[in-house]
């Protein structure tokens, strides 16, 4: 398995956490890193303005955890946004990365002039990650990108140089355009296109949910690492599954109460970390997507859907793994 490394930080995995708004907050980080596997985890979007500001929604979003590290800090903004200032400010937290959003397709963020419209622009676009940069004082700075905007306007080669010529360490490239969104299938070509038009690491990301995806995704694109993203809601033990795989190691097996304790687990981390309000808001939204891999469980998903605090989801839970389910809610520590 090959090693990674962004600037001079060197990852234990290649295998990487994506940032996703609203998803990957410090309990879900934890969750993942304690499973296993993950190389590099990303923050949550941050607005650099909100972060400027001072917005305390925002700031605590940034803020570090012992056993969260390597975290990657995602800003997005504009050209005329204080992208330099929240990358620095960020630096300051103690972020191991700083990356900017260069690939976001959600309405909300575009219409700012950011994310995905910053494809449109390589030019003014490189001369802010050089802003950035210079601005993050030696600790590196990556890209999150997708493909292009649309099917005729496939610049992210060209962008990506740009960027690596304005100091930037690695890019994430999602292999899919603005406009597609999610739709289709990411397109392995225009990755490997990118990864040959640089000479730093290139992380892939896009349609990998399984051992076998993120192998397809390593050799046909020459990649240096992969990044999960959506898929990660429902199985946060992809991360170790891969990194396994990749160490050819045998994958390891779970029982659907194995799962049912991860998602335990999950409930404690935000009930310790966010409190009792964002422990009822993830799990009951989340329970439909965790169910996917536990077979038919349509009452269990009743059960957490209309709980009406934390207790209750913990019974519903625990009432399909027996009673003996308490002494075993204990993860190994980490080292």
């Amino acid at each position: 398995m090959a090693q990674v490394k962004i600037g001079h930080v060197k990852l234990d995995s290649p295998v990487l956490l994506a940032p996703m708004a609203g998803i990957t907050d410090l309990p879900f980080r934890l969750l993942c890193r304690e499973i296993g596997g993950v190389g590099l985890a990303g923050s949550e979007l941050l607005n650099s303005r909100a972060i400027v500001l001072g917005i305390p929604a925002v700031r605590e979003k940034a803020k570090l955890h012992p056993d969260d590290r390597p975290l990657s800090v995602q800003v997005y903004g504009n050209v005329e946004d204080p992208l330099p200032q929240a990358g620095a400010w960020a630096v300051t937290q103690g972020a191991t990365v700083i990356d900017i959003n260069m690939g976001c397709p959600v309405d909300k963020v575009c219409k700012k002039n950011g994310g995905s419209l910053l494809l449109k622009t390589p030019g003014r676009t490189a001369n802010l990650a050089k802003q950035i940069v210079d601005a993050c004082d030696g600790v590196p700075v990556t890209a999150k990108v997708r493909l292009g905007w649309g099917a005729n306007e496939l610049t992210a080669p060209d962008l990506a140089k740009r960027l690596e010529d304005s100091g930037i360490q690695a890019v994430t490239v999602h292999g899919r355009t603005t406009s597609q969104k999610f739709s289709g299938s990411a397109c392995l070509d225009g990755i490997a296109r990118v990864v040959e038009a640089v000479s730093i690491p290139v992380i892939g990301n896009g349609d990998i949910h399984s051992p076998e995806t993120a192998q397809h995704m390593f050799e046909h694109t020459k990649c240096a690492g992969v990044m999960v993203g959506r898929h990660s809601m429902k199985e946060p033990w992809i991360f170790q599954d891969i990194t396994k795989s990749l160490r050819g190691e045998s994958p390891v097996f779970r029982t659907r109460n194995d799962k049912i304790k991860i998602i335990l687990r999950h409930l404690e981390l935000i009930l310790e970390h966010r409190g009792e309000r964002s422990a009822l808001h993830c799990i009951t939204n989340r329970i439909a997507l965790y169910g996917r891999t536990l077979g038919h469980i349509k009452p269990l998903k009743e059960r957490v859907r209309l709980a009406k605090n934390a207790d209750e989801i913990r019974a519903a839970l625990e009432a399909w793994l027996g009673a003996d389910v308490a002494e075993e809610l204990c993860f190994a520590p980490r080292a």
